[in-house]
């Protein structure tokens, strides 16, 4: 995975470096939409793995349960009335709570939508396509492409700070 995002960095550097626009134009480029979409890229992958991994415990412990309920190696441990069913139950327990408490999957699609509709505008100015068509160069271009990525990243961060405030307001 690490190759692949070494990858898609360097693709789109060498496209952002062949463009025909200053170096300042550029810098802007890689630090407002390519770094952006490196974060989104990276925050969708760890909400992936983050939703699955927890998913696939709590489903192997899940049927463990009823195995060693029926063996021999559901015994108290400690000393005490707790046993390996118990804190297998507790893990499980546990592990649903945290994924629905941060939201593992919901973040996850948040932060793949999100990304690909940066991969998306981005693509489109670099072919001067969608909304791009209409001018004839990139340098033409760049104020358009530089407002829309920053209008789009406001709106995504207050949309982002709304659904947590009602997420979190919804708990209570």
């Amino acid at each position: 995975m690490i190759k692949r995002k070494v990858k898609l960095k360097e693709n789109y550097q060498k496209i952002i470096d062949g463009l025909s626009i200053d170096e300042t134009q550029k810098s802007v480029i890689k630090s407002t939409w390519l770094d952006y979409l490196l974060l989104m890229n990276k925050s969708a992958k760890n909400g992936w793995s983050n939703h699955n991994y927890s998913q696939i415990i709590i489903i192997l412990l899940g049927l463990a349960i009823p195995i060693i309920e029926s063996s021999k190696l559901n015994t108290n441990i400690f000393n005490m009335d707790l046993t390996i069913v118990g804190i297998l139950s507790f893990i499980i327990a546990g592990l649903t709570t945290l994924n629905r408490q941060f939201g593992f999957q919901e973040k996850w699609r948040h932060y793949r939508v999100t990304a690909e509709i940066m991969r998306n505008e981005g693509d489109d100015f670099f072919a001067l396509a969608g909304n791009y068509e209409k001018y004839n160069s990139h340098k033409d271009a760049f104020k358009e492409f530089s407002k829309t990525v920053t209008t789009f990243k406001r709106k995504e961060v207050l949309q982002y700070m709304e659904n947590d405030k009602n997420k979190n307001t919804n708990q209570n």
